[in-house]
C-alpha cells in the first residue's frame, strides 16, 4: 500500500515539474511569433475538441497529420470517417479619419459640414461608416467552381498484420482552407476580397508507421496535394491621381479650342477624369495546382505508462498555380484610355510612358508561385491516473517564408500600368503584394476526462496569434489574434465502435488600423502603391468561427459485417418488392 502511494506521489511530482516547464517555455516564447487561422482547423473531431494539443497522443487514423508514428497504436485494421463544419464569420468596419485633409477634386471620407469634410455630398467617400460580415464560401475540385458553405470531410484507413511492426494508413483531409465572401453591394470589404478562398486539399496520403519496442515508434506520411486559389474584388483608387483626373477633367469639359484642341489635348481631359471613389474595375483570378506534394516526419515516445512525448516535422509545400484572370474596367475607366489615344501628342506621350489608349476588357492566363510553410510541433501528454489525461503542445511554422504574392498575367494589365506612374516597381504584367509574414510559435493545452470505459470528455484550448505584421494588414487573407475553445466527448460501443462529437468557437481580438496605418489596405502616400483602396479610412475587423465535427471509427471486421447485412437486407427486399422473381 506504502508503495502503491509513493508512486502515485511521485507521478504528481513529475506532473507539476512538467506541467511547470511547459508553461515556462509558453511564457517565455516570444510575443512576435505568429500562427495562422486557416492551419489544421478540420482535421480531426478529436484534435478540435482538445484545441489541437495531441501530438503526444495522435488522433486516430488522422495521426498520419499531426504524427504519423501514433498509427502503431490503432487496432489491426481499422476505418474512419469524419465530417468538419466551420461557420466564420468576419466583421469589416471603415469609418472616417477626422484629420484626413480632401482631396484635391474636394473628395473626402469626412461627411459635408465637417470643417475638413467635402465640399459636396456626392464626393464623400460612401463606405465611411459602413460595416460588412462575410459569408462562407468553397472551391470544389470537381466542378471547377464554388459553393456558399464551407465542409472538411476525412476518410482513412488502416491495417497492421497481426504481430507486426509495421502499420499502413491512407488518408485524405484538407490541412489548410480558408473561404469567405462578401457579396452584399454596401459591404466595404468588396473592394479586397467580395469573394476569396485558398485552400489545400490533400487526396492521397499513404503512410507508415514502425514500433521499434514496446516505448518507441516512428511513422512517414507522404501527402499528394491540390491547391487552390480564388479571388473577385471590386477596384477603386482613391489618391492625389485620380483627383487631379477628375479636377482637370471638370476643368475643360467646356474647353473647346477648333482644331487645336482636337490635335492636341481633346475635351473633357482625362476622358471626364475617375473620381477617387468611382468603381474603376472588378478582378476576378482563378488559380490551382493539382500536384503540390509534401512529407511528413513523427516520433512517439513512451517511457513510462503515464507519460507520453511526441514530435512532428511537416515539410513544406511548393505550389505552382495555373488559372485564369479577368478585368471588367468601368465605362468611365475606359473613357480615360480611349482619351490617351486621341489627337496628335497624346498617343505619343502614352507610348512613351507605356499607358493603355484603347480601353477594353482584359482576360488570360495567370500564374502563382507560392510555399505553404514547414512546420515542427512538440508535445506531452501526462496521465497520472487513469480517469484523466493532459496535453500540452507547441507548434512553430515558418511562416516567414511568404513574403510576397506575386501573380505573373501573360499580357499587360492596364490597372498596373497605370500603378507605375505612382512608383509601383513590379512590373505592368506582374501584380505583388507585399507580406513578410512573421515566425508562427503556438501554443495548446487539453484534458480528457475519463469516467467510463466507454466515454469521454474533452476540452482544449489553444492561443493562435496572428501572422500579419499591422503595417502590411488588409482585408484578404488576413486575421486577428484568435482564442480556440474546444470541448467534445466520445463514444466506445462494445464491438469498438468510436463515435466522436466536437465543437469549438474561435473568438478574434479586434485589429484597429488607423488611416495610414497599412501599404496594403489604407495608406495616402502616393509612393506607396499597389492597391489602397480604404485610404482616408480607420479600419476595423473583428472575427469569430464555429466548428461542428463529428467522426466515426471502426475495426474494418465490424464495418465488413455491417455492409454484408445491409446487403442481405438489400437482396430480401429486392425479393420481396419483384412479383417475377422465381426464387
Amino acid at each position: 500500500m506504502r508503495r502503491a502511494v509513493n508512486t502515485l506521489r511521485m507521478r504528481w511530482h513529475l506532473l507539476a515539474v512538467s506541467t511547470l516547464a511547459v508553461l515556462c517555455l509558453l511564457i517565455s516564447a516570444p510575443r512576435h511569433a505568429r500562427a495562422m487561422f486557416v492551419e489544421q482547423m478540420a482535421v480531426s473531431t478529436r484534435a478540435i475538441a482538445l484545441g489541437n494539443a495531441c501530438t503526444a497522443d495522435p488522433p486516430g487514423i488522422m495521426s498520419v497529420h499531426y504524427n504519423p508514428a501514433g498509427l502503431s497504436r490503432l487496432p489491426d485494421k481499422a476505418f474512419s470517417q469524419g465530417l468538419t463544419l466551420p461557420f466564420i464569420f468576419q466583421e469589416i468596419k471603415v469609418t472616417a479619419d477626422p484629420n484626413m485633409q480632401p482631396f484635391m477634386d474636394g473628395s473626402s471620407p469626412n461627411p459635408v459640414g465637417h470643417p475638413n469634410g467635402a465640399s459636396s455630398e456626392d464626393k464623400v467617400d460612401p463606405i465611411a461608416g459602413t460595416s460588412g460580415t462575410s459569408g462562407p464560401s468553397m472551391y470544389i475540385p470537381i466542378l471547377n467552381d464554388t459553393i456558399p458553405f464551407l465542409a472538411g470531410p476525412t476518410l482513412g484507413i488502416s491495417g497492421r498484420k497481426k504481430d507486426s511492426k509495421w502499420t499502413f494508413a491512407y488518408a485524405n483531409y484538407s490541412p489548410f482552407a480558408v473561404g469567405l465572401t462578401h457579396e452584399d453591394s454596401d459591404d466595404p470589404a468588396r473592394y479586397q476580397a467580395k469573394t476569396l478562398g485558398q485552400q489545400h486539399l490533400i487526396y492521397a496520403a499513404p503512410a507508415l508507421s514502425y514500433q521499434f519496442n514496446d516505448k518507441l515508434a516512428m511513422g512517414v506520411t507522404v501527402g499528394m496535394g491540390q491547391t487552390a486559389t480564388y479571388a473577385t474584388l471590386d477596384m477603386r483608387m482613391p489618391n492625389q491621381m485620380t483627383a487631379l483626373t477628375k479636377v482637370l477633367g471638370d476643368a475643360t469639359k467646356d474647353l473647346n479650342i477648333p482644331v487645336i484642341s482636337q490635335m492636341t489635348l481633346p475635351p473633357p481631359w482625362f476622358g471626364g477624369g475617375v473620381g477617387p471613389y468611382e468603381k474603376v474595375a472588378e478582378l476576378e483570378m482563378t488559380m490551382r495546382d493539382d500536384f503540390s506534394p509534401n512529407y511528413n516526419v513523427g516520433v512517439l515516445y513512451e517511457p513510462l505508462s503515464w507519460l507520453s512525448l511526441g514530435i512532428t516535422y511537416q515539410s513544406e509545400i511548393k505550389v505552382e498555380q495555373v488559372g485564369n484572370w479577368n478585368v471588367q474596367y468601368s465605362k468611365q475607366f475606359k473613357a480615360m484610355i480611349d482619351w490617351l489615344g486621341q489627337g496628335n501628342i497624346l498617343p505619343v506621350t502614352a507610348a512613351m510612358l507605356n499607358l493603355p489608349t484603347e480601353g477594353e476588357n482584359q482576360s488570360g492566363y495567370v500564374t502563382n508561385n507560392m510555399t505553404i510553410p514547414q512546420r515542427l510541433q512538440a508535445g506531452i501528454a501526462l496521465k497520472p491516473i487513469k480517469y484523466f489525461q493532459l496535453l500540452f503542445d507547441v507548434n512553430w511554422v515558418d511562416w516567414s517564408v511568404l513574403k510576397e504574392d506575386k501573380f505573373v498575367f501573360d499580357r499587360q494589365a492596364d490597372f498596373l500600368r497605370f500603378a507605375t506612374l505612382m512608383g509601383y516597381t513590379g512590373g505592368p504584367d506582374t501584380m505583388i503584394i507585399q507580406r513578410d509574414f512573421e515566425d508562427t510559435i503556438s501554443w495548446a493545452v487539453g484534458l480528457e476526462l475519463f469516467p467510463s470505459d466507454w466515454f469521454t470528455w474533452r476540452f482544449g484550448y489553444e492561443w493562435r496569434p496572428t501572422s500579419v505584421q499591422e503595417d502590411l494588414y488588409d482585408a484578404m487573407y488576413a486575421v486577428p489574434d484568435m482564442h480556440n475553445f474546444g470541448t467534445g466527448f466520445g463514444i466506445k460501443t462494445k464491438s469498438d465502435i468510436v463515435i466522436d462529437v466536437s465543437f469549438a468557437y474561435l473568438l478574434g481580438e479586434t485589429v484597429e488600423i488607423p488611416n495610414n496605418g497599412s501599404i496594403n489596405m489604407n495608406s495616402t502616400d502616393f509612393n506607396k502603391p499597389v492597391y489602397n483602396p480604404y485610404a482616408g479610412l480607420d479600419f476595423e475587423e473583428e472575427m469569430t468561427a464555429y466548428i461542428v465535427s463529428v467522426n466515426v471509427r471502426m475495426p474494418i471486421h465490424v464495418m465488413q459485417d455491417h455492409l454484408h447485412h445491409q446487403a442481405e437486407m438489400l437482396e430480401n427486399a429486392y425479393h420481396f418488392l419483384n412479383p417475377f422473381d422465381d426464387e
